[in-house]
C-alpha cells in the first residue's frame, strides 16, 4: 500500500514540480516503513525523468529527519527505561573489582566491538539515549560509535557519534632549551561520566532523538574507536528546558552586587576537549603576560580553537558571594566578517537560553566583550568557592541556512547530471538543446534553486546584521547567474563554468561559503569576572607603547642566546636538515630533547630545509649537514651514484631495524652493494567507493580489473564514472601511475643487467595495452580533476586515491559519514594458491594488487664526522615505539586530521591511524612493489608516459608507440651506464644488478649472514 501511495506522489510531483517527494523520503526515519521508503527512493533515482531529484536528501541527515518528525507531531514520551549491564549482549564482562569505581559489573568494548540490547516501550515516539561510560587509558584517538535501531541507521550522524574526551592540562610551565615557554602536556582525565548521544556537528544543543516503535526494539552500538567501560544505559527524554534570562534572574537567591575583579589568564585553562587546542605567544604588549625577550604563552590560539565542539574549561575561585558580570578579551580575525559562536556553561549548566549560542562579532583588534543582550549586561550569581566556566564552539545559529545551501548544492549537481545525460557532454553554445522539452520542469527547478539561494542570503543578512560581507557578494553573483539560466536553460551546457563547474560557478561559490559558516575561531587573552562598576583594563595599548616594545625586542635580538651561542652546533651536536613543515619539526625537536638527548646525551639540531636542491649546493660548497630527512624517494639513489651519502647497511643494528619495514620499500635506495636510505613515510593507494551509490546500482566494490571493466558500463548508464590516477589532470604519468599495471600483469621494466628495457614484451606490453584501453576503449575519463570533490558530489563514486584522499573524506566531508568505504586496489587474478601467492588471498583467490607506495626518506652524508651519532639517532627515531608515539604527538598538538603514515609497519599497527581503515592499509601494504633505480631510468618513466599519451590522446597504435619508446630508452640507458663505468667502448665491462622484488633479499639478508 505504501509503495502505491509513494509512486502516485512521485508522478504528482513530476507534473507539478513541487517537493512532495522529499517529505515521503523523510518519513523513512519516522516509522516502521523505513526500508520500504528507501527502496522506492532508489527506484525513483532510476527513473531518468526525475534524476535531478536524487543526491542530497534531507532524510539522510538529522536536521531533515528531525524537522520532519516535528511536522508529523511525533511525541517525545516521558517514560524512562533503564538497561542494566546484565541486559547487554556483547563486549567483555568486567568484574566490579576492575570496574574503576563503578562498584558493579561493567562491559569493556574496544574498536569493532558491537553490543546489543532490547527495550520494550509502551508508546512509540522520539527518545534519547544516555551512556554511563569510562574511557580507559588506551583511548588515544577520539572515541566514536555507530548506533542502530532495529538494525537501521535512521540518519547519517548515527554512523559517527563522538564520545566526549576530557584532557587535563598540566599546570606546570614547560620551557625549551632557549628559555621559551612551550605548550604544556595534557593527559586523559578519567572519570565515570554520563553522555547523551549528541549531534557531532553541533547544530543542536539538545541530545539527538531517535524513533522507537511501540513494543520491543533492538538497539545496537558498534565501537568505531576507543577503549571504554560501559555501565547502565538510560533511554528517555531526560533533557530539561533551559530557562529564559528573566526566569534565571527571578530564581537568584540574592541581589547583592559584587565590587571585585577576578582576572583569569585565558591560556591557563584546566581542561580541553582536544589536545591540539593550544596556547601560543603573540608579541603584543597589550596582552598578559608579555615579554620582549622570550616567548611566553599569552593567548588561546584561534587557529586551534575553532572547530565544531572545540571546548575549554576554566576552574576558578570566587572570594565573595554575589552578582557578577562576565567579560572576555578576545580577537576573531581569521573568518572575515563573520561572528563566532560559543555555548557557555557555568558549573556544567547552561544557565539561560541566551548562553546556548552566544555570538562574538568579527574583530581585527582585541576587544572586551561583556556578555549582554541589547546592551544590558547579563548578571551571574556566584557563591564563594570553586566554579567552572566552559566555552564550546557551536553552530546552532546557522543550522537552517547551512542545510538549505547544502540541499541547493545537491539539486544543482543532480540537475547538471541530468542535463549532461541529454547533451552527451556537448558544450556548443550555438546548439538548441531543447532542455525544456526533455526536462519539462527545468525552469521551475532553476527558479526554486534561485529562490532558495535568495532566502539563504536574507537569512545570513539577518544573522550577521550586515549585507556588506564577502559571502553575500558571492550569493548575489550566484543569483545573477541563476537568473540567466532561468531565462534560457539552454545556456547551461556551454556555460557550465557558471552553473556547476569550477570555483567561480554557482556551485563553486556556495561550496566555498559553507565551511566559513561553521568555522568558529576565537582567540582569548583574558576572562574577567567582575562587579558592574569595575573598569576593565583597556584591550589594546597605544602606538607609542607598541613602537617602544618593538624597538626593545629588535635590540635584544642581537644578544638573544637563541641566535647566538645557544644555537651554535658544536662537535657533539648532530645537525640534520628536514624537508617538512615547521610544525612537524617542532614536535620532532621536542621529542628528541625530552627523550633521545636526555637518555643518550647526544644533542640533535633540526633545521628546516625548504628545497632538496639546497643539498646539491651545500655539497658543492662543502657545507652539508650530518644527515637529512624528508627527502623524495628519488634523491638517495642520485646521491649514492655520486658518493655523497653513506651505506646505512654498514651500521650496527641496521638489519634489526629494517625487519620492521616491508623489505620492498628499500628497493629504490639500493645501489650496487649498499642501501643508502631509510624509508621515512609510506603512502598508500586504496579503492574508495560510495556505499549508497553502489547499493543503488546493485553492485559490490570490484576486487579485480576485470570486475572494474564490467562495472564501467553500468556506472556510465547513470552518468557515473570511475577514477584511476592515470586519468588525473597531470599529463606526465609517473611510475606511481604506470607500474602498478605492469607489476600486476607480471611484467618487469628492465633486463637483468639494466641496459635494456623490456616494457614491450610479455606481461609489460599486456599491461600497457590494458592501461590505454581503459581510456580509449572503456571510456574512463581521460582527465578527472579534483577526485575528492567529484567523489563527494557523487559524480565519481568509485576510484583509486591515496592517504590524503582518506584524510579529506574523514575530516572535510562529515555529511558522507557512513556512506563511503575503502579497500585494497583492484588487481589481476592469478591461479596461484595459498603457498605460491605472494600476498594474502582474497577469499580463495590470489589477486595480485602490486603498487609502489612512495613516501619520504632519510640519509646520512658520507663526509660527516658524526656518522655514528647520526645513525644512533636514526636507529632511535625510526624504531617502532618512537614512530608510533610520534603519530600521537602530532595529533595531540596539531589536530586529528594530522595523520602520519610511518613506513615502519610495526609502528603503523599501533599508530594513531584510525581503526576504520588501518586493516585495509596494512593489507594493501602487503603488495608494496617499488621500482629499482637504474642510471638513466628517468627517460623510461618519461617515454612510458609519452607512449601512453600518444595512444590515448593521438590514437597511435599501442605496439607502435611502445616500440618507438623502447628505442629511445635503450639508447639513454646505455649512455648513462657508460658514464658511470659499466660500459666501455660499447661493451659491458661490469653488469649492473637491478634491485627487484625477487632479489631484494640479497641486500637485506644481513641477519641470515650473521647467523
Amino acid at each position: 500500500m505504501y509503495r502505491k501511495i509513494l509512486i502516485i506522489v512521485l508522478l504528482f510531483s513530476l507534473i507539478f514540480g513541487d517537493k512532495v517527494l522529499s517529505h515521503f523520503h523523510n518519513v523513512a526515519s519516522a516509522n516502521s516503513i523505513l526500508e520500504e521508503v528507501a527502496n522506492v527512493k532508489f527506484e525513483s533515482i532510476v527513473d531518468s525523468s526525475s534524476a535531478y531529484l536524487e543526491g542530497y536528501d534531507e532524510s539522510n541527515n538529522y536536521y531533515g529527519v528531525y524537522n520532519y518528525w516535528q511536522e508529523l507531531n511525533i511525541l517525545s514520551p516521558s517514560d524512562v527505561y533503564l538497561i542494566n549491564v546484565e541486559d547487554i549482549v556483547g563486549g567483555e564482562e568486567i568484574s566490579p573489582y576492575y570496574s574503576r569505581g563503578y562498584n558493579r559489573e561493567t562491559i569493556k568494548v574496544t574498536p569493532k566491538d558491537e553490543i546489543t540490547f532490547t527495550v520494550n516501550v509502551s508508546e512509540e515516539g522520539l527518545y534519547e539515549l544516555y551512556l554511563n561510560y569510562y574511557l580507559l587509558e588506551e583511548t588515544l584517538l577520539r572515541p566514536t560509535l555507530t548506533f542502530k535501531v532495529n538494525d537501521i541507521v535512521q540518519y547519517n550522524e548515527m554512523y559517527n557519534l563522538e564520545i566526549p574526551l576530557k584532557w587535563e592540562v598540566d599546570s606546570e610551565k614547560l620551557f625549551d632549551r632557549f628559555g621559551d615557554e612551550i605548550t604544556p602536556d595534557s593527559s586523559l582525565f578519567q572519570e565515570w561520566s554520563v553522555f547523551a548521544l549528541s549531534d557531532p556537528n553541533y547544530f543542536f544543543n539538545e541530545p539527538l532523538k531517535f524513533f522507537l516503535q511501540a513494543g520491543e526494539n533492538e538497539l545496537s552500538i558498534i565501537i568505531n574507536e576507543g577503549y571504554i567501560l560501559l555501565g547502565d544505559i538510560e533511554i528517555g527524554n531526560l533533557s530539561s528546558d533551559i530557562p529564559s534570562y528573566s526566569e534565571y534572574l527571578s530564581s537568584l537567591e540574592t541581589s547583592s552586587k559584587a565590587d571585585s575583579l577576578l582576572v583569569i589568564d585565558a591560556e591557563r585553562y584546566t581542561y580541553e576537549s582536544k589536545q591540539n587546542i593550544r596556547a601560543k605567544f603573540q608579541r603584543n604588549p597589550g596582552l598578559t603576560p608579555y615579554s620582549y625577550k622570550n616567548r611566553v604563552l599569552n593567548v588561546v590560539d584561534q587557529s586551534s580553537y575553532r572547530k565544531s565542539g572545540d571546548s575549554i574549561t576554566y576552574i576558578f575561585e570566587i572570594a565573595e558571594t554575589g552578582i557578577y558580570n562576565l567579560s572576555l578579551k578576545y580577537l576573531q580575525s581569521e573568518n572575515e566578517d563573520l561572528s563566532t559562536s560559543r555555548r557557555i556553561l557555568i558549573d556544567g549548566d547552561i544557565l539561560f537560553e541566551d548562553l546556548k549560542n552566544y555570538d562574538f562579532p568579527y574583530s581585527r583588534n582585541y576587544r572586551n566583550e561583556t556578555l549582554h543582550l541589547d546592551g544590558e549586561a547579563f548578571e551571574f550569581y556566584f557563591t564563594a568557592g570553586t566554579h567552572s566556566l566552559t566555552l564550546t564552539a557551536v553552530n546552532e545559529d546557522v543550522d537552517d541556512v547551512y542545510h538549505q545551501l547544502v540541499e541547493v548544492l545537491s539539486d544543482i549537481n543532480d540537475l547538471a547530471r541530468e542535463v549532461n545525460k541529454i547533451t552527451g557532454g556537448l558544450t556548443d553554445r550555438y546548439r538548441n538543446y531543447k532542455l525544456d522539452v526533455y526536462i519539462p520542469n527545468i525552469v521551475g527547478e532553476l527558479t526554486r534553486q534561485r529562490d532558495e539561494i535568495i532566502d539563504s542570503r536574507n537569512q545570513l543578512i539577518e544573522i550577521y546584521e550586515s549585507d556588506d560581507m564577502a559571502i553575500i557578494t558571492e550569493l548575489n553573483i550566484a543569483i545573477k547567474y541563476m537568473n540567466q539560466f532561468i531565462e534560457d536553460p539552454d545556456e547551461i551546457p556551454p556555460y557550465q563554468s557558471r552553473y556547476n563547474v569550477g570555483d567561480t560557478s554557482i556551485y563553486g561559490r556556495i561550496n566555498i561559503i559553507l565551511p566559513s559558516l561553521i568555522d568558529n575561531p576565537l582567540q582569548l587573552d583574558s576572562i574577567y569576572i567582575h562587579g558592574e562598576n569595575i573598569e576593565l583594563p583597556k584591550p589594546n595599548v597605544n602606538i607609542f607603547i607598541r613602537s617602544w616594545e618593538g624597538i626593545r625586542a629588535f635590540v635584544y635580538s642581537f644578544f638573544d642566546p637563541k641566535y647566538n651561542d645557544a644555537s651554535i652546533t658544536d662537535e657533539e651536536t648532530v645537525e640534520i636538515w628536514v624537508r617538512n613543515s615547521r610544525l612537524y619539526i617542532e614536535v620532532m625537536q621536542r621529542m628528541i630533547d625530552e627523550e633521545f638527548t636526555s637518555e643518550t646525551g647526544v644533542k640533535v639540531q633540526l633545521s628546516v630545509m625548504p628545497d632538496e636542491n639546497k643539498i646539491v649546493l651545500a655539497n658543492a660548497a662543502g657545507t652539508t649537514p650530518d644527515a637529512a630527512m624528508g627527502l623524495s624517494v628519488t634523491r638517495p639513489f642520485e646521491f649514492a651514484l655520486r658518493g655523497i651519502v653513506t651505506d646505512l647497511s654498514e651500521f650496527d643494528g641496521f638489519y634489526d631495524l629494517s625487519a620492521e619495514f616491508n623489505e620492498n620499500s628499500f628497493i629504490p635506495f639500493v645501489y650496487e652493494g649498499g642501501i643508502y636510505s631509510i624509508p621515512e613515510t609510506q603512502d598508500v593507494k586504496l579503492l574508495f567507493y560510495r556505499k549508497d551509490i553502489l547499493e543503488f546500482l546493485g553492485v559490490e566494490p570490484p576486487e579485480t580489473w576485470e570486475e572494474v571493466v564490467s562495472l564501467i558500463p553500468v556506472m556510465q548508464k547513470y552518468n557515473y564514472y570511475f577514477y584511476t590516477p592515470l586519468g588525473g589532470d597531470n599529463a606526465f604519468k609517473t611510475f606511481g601511475e604506470t607500474t602498478p599495471f605492469i607489476y600486476q600483469y607480471g611484467g618487469v621494466l628492465y633486463n637483468e643487467t639494466g641496459d635494456k628495457t623490456i616494457i614491450n614484451e610479455d606481461g609489460s606490453y599486456d599491461a600497457f595495452e590494458f592501461m590505454t584501453d581503459l581510456f580509449s576503449v572503456y571510456n574512463v575519463p581521460i582527465t578527472t580533476s579534483r577526485f575528492f570533490q567529484k567523489f563527494r558530489d557523487g559524480q565519481v563514486p568509485l576510484g583509486i586515491g591515496d592517504g590524503n584522499m582518506y584524510i579529506q573524506l574523514k575530516y572535510a566531508a562529515p555529511e558522507l559519514a557512513g556512506q563511503w568505504g575503502v579497500m585494497p586496489i583492484p588487481g589481476i587474478e592469478t591461479d596461484k594458491d595459498e603457498t605460491t601467492c605472494p600476498g594474502p588471498l582474497t577469499g580463495d583467490r590470489c589477486i595480485e594488487r602490486w603498487d609502489p607506495t612512495y613516501g619520504t626518506s632519510s640519509i646520512i652524508f658520507s663526509d660527516s664526522s658524526k656518522q655514528d651519532l647520526a645513525w644512533e639517532y636514526f636507529a632511535w627515531w625510526f624504531s617502532k615505539d618512537v614512530q608510533s608515539d610520534f603519530t600521537y604527538q602530532l595529533q595531540s598538538l596539531l589536530g586529528d586530521e594530522f595523520l602520519y603514515m610511518t613506513a615502519n609497519i610495526e609502528a603503523f599497527k599501533t599508530s594513531a591511524w584510525p581503526s576504520d581503515s588501518k586493516y585495509e592499509v596494512l593489507e594493501q601494504w602487503n603488495w608494496v612493489r617499488t621500482t629499482g633505480r637504474v642510471p638513466g631510468d628517468y627517460l623510461l618513466e618519461r617515454e612510458l608516459s609519452n607512449a601512453w599519451n600518444k595512444v590515448v590522446n593521438d590514437g597511435v597504435n599501442p605496439r607502435v608507440a611502445i616500440d618507438d619508446a623502447v628505442i629511445i630508452i635503450n639508447r639513454e640507458l646505455k649512455r648513462k651506464l657508460t658514464e658511470f663505468g659499466y660500459y666501455e667502448d660499447g661493451v659491458m665491462v661490469e653488469p649492473y644488478i637491478v634491485p627487484t622484488y625477487e632479489n631484494i633479499h640479497l641486500w637485506l639478508g644481513g641477519n641470515d649472514d650473521e647467523e
